[in-house]
């Protein structure tokens, strides 16, 4: 199964007619085509003066991102998608850097994927300048990326926070509670940017593997054209690594995006590209629960009531149940249960609202037995345990990772996860 797409601004000239075109609007004042709508131009204006190297990374994932969500991802064997990107210099792309993005691209979504680079336009748009930043920050909506940001509360980095969101209201929501919250205990004032980038019609692939890729490249983006050496990415290391909870899981490649192996694929994709930012994870080695408990030390109790906003959750599938809300966290995915876990250690109470406590009768049944599968899992993995084989199995590691204590990090997980108590 071959796809061809060619993601190309709106008022540029197709190249390859065999291919599906996407047209991206130019800049972020043009209305949005048939294919994307947001606040991210083409021209990239929202990011400031990013260098063309870092700037062509975000058009070429982000066309990635569209091509991945405008194919159904057959059940019985991968995709082959063949993806036409315009840039400012198609070189790079057509030789190392994109042979290097085909790799990550495969590691990440299990398709295979052929780039191809063409010479656009670059227009006349000038972005504004940047203030100097020494780093940037992804802030997610989600607990972890919640945690990141308190546990540098007291420092004196300038920093830039950064969200992507699609058409999810619901993820936009966290994220602004998550920016608030922040703001008000910052020691300076907070620097958030917020970059909405989506499909104009619904996708139709449900799975968003490639996003991370999207995330980091926006993220890459901003820290060169604000001299930042920095991307920090926080997110706990057993959610990061995604164990195999049974031998026929095999680990989901969803949660790839923050592997390890990822982060060192989308630096040696930097250094290619002349582009001097490194992508970092401080957190690797702690376990969710560790994660809470450290960023609880720096920013006190008030941080678990803002955490409650946050959102872990995979499904977010609350609208399917009667009297449900799609706001909340269901509770019972594996998420939600490392989530749960979490809040296991230490005298830290969980004041989030699961859907799982929200929903009575056959309501919540139904969502029981969505779930079993999860839930079942957990228990076989709590019962089996974790060892180095298993870690082994989710993917290659960069040669510097202390596997000793990657294994030791991801069974503290397991513990966490064997406090939550199971329906």
């Amino acid at each position: 199964m071959t796809i061809a797409y060619e993601v190309l601004p709106h008022d540029g000239q197709q190249h390859e007619p065999s291919a599906t075109a996407l047209h991206w609007p130019r800049t972020r004042a043009h209305s949005p085509t048939p294919t994307v709508t947001g606040t991210l131009g083409w021209d990239l204006d929202l990011l400031g003066p990013a260098p063309a190297a870092a700037a062509d990374l975000v058009r070429m994932a982000a066309s990635a991102y569209l091509a991945d969500r405008s194919t159904s991802r057959p059940t019985t064997f991968a995709r082959t998608i063949d993806l036409t990107v315009h840039t400012i210099d198609p070189a790079p792309w057509n030789a190392t850097s994109g042979r290097l993005a085909e790799e990550l691209l495969a590691w990440l979504t299990g398709d295979a994927w052929h780039l191809h680079a063409v010479s656009a336009d670059p227009g006349d748009h000038r972005p504004a300048p940047v203030p100097a930043a020494d780093d940037v920050m992804l802030l997610s909506g989600g607990l972890d990326s919640l945690c990141g940001a308190a546990d540098h509360l007291g420092d004196t980095a300038a920093r830039i926070h950064l969200s992507h969101y699609d058409g999810s209201t619901v993820i936009r929501h966290a994220q602004h509670q998550t920016s608030a919250w922040l703001s008000d205990r910052a020691q300076q004032p907070l620097r958030h940017l917020s970059v909405k980038f989506h499909q104009t019609r619904t996708a139709r692939e449900r799975s968003s593997r490639s996003r991370s890729l999207l995330f980091a490249a926006l993220a890459s983006a901003v820290a060169a054209g604000a001299a930042s050496p920095r991307v920090t990415v926080p997110e706990n290391g057993f959610t990061s690594i995604n164990p195999p909870l049974t031998a026929a899981r095999g680990g989901a490649l969803s949660t790839r995006s923050t592997h390890p192996g990822t982060f060192a694929r989308i630096n040696e994709l930097l250094a290619s590209l002349d582009v001097p930012v490194t992508v970092t994870n401080p957190y690797a080695y702690l376990t969710k629960g560790q994660l809470l408990a450290r960023a609880c030390d720096r920013a006190g109790q008030p941080l678990l009531q803002a955490g409650a906003a946050t959102l872990s959750c995979s499904k977010l599938d609350g609208n399917w149940y009667p009297g449900g809300d799609p706001t909340l966290n269901c509770g019972l995915c594996l998420a939600c249960l490392v989530r749960r876990g979490a809040f296991t250690q230490g005298p830290r109470r969980d004041p989030t609202l699961y859907l799982v406590g929200h929903l009575t009768g056959p309501a919540r049944q139904l969502l029981l037995d969505r779930r079993r599968k999860d839930i079942h899992d957990v228990r076989q993995a709590i019962a089996r345990g974790i060892d180095d084989t298993d870690i082994l199995a989710v993917g290659d590691f960069p040669p510097d990772t202390d596997l000793d204590a990657v294994v030791n990090m991801c069974q503290r997980g397991l513990q966490e996860l064997n406090h939550v108590s199971l329906p």
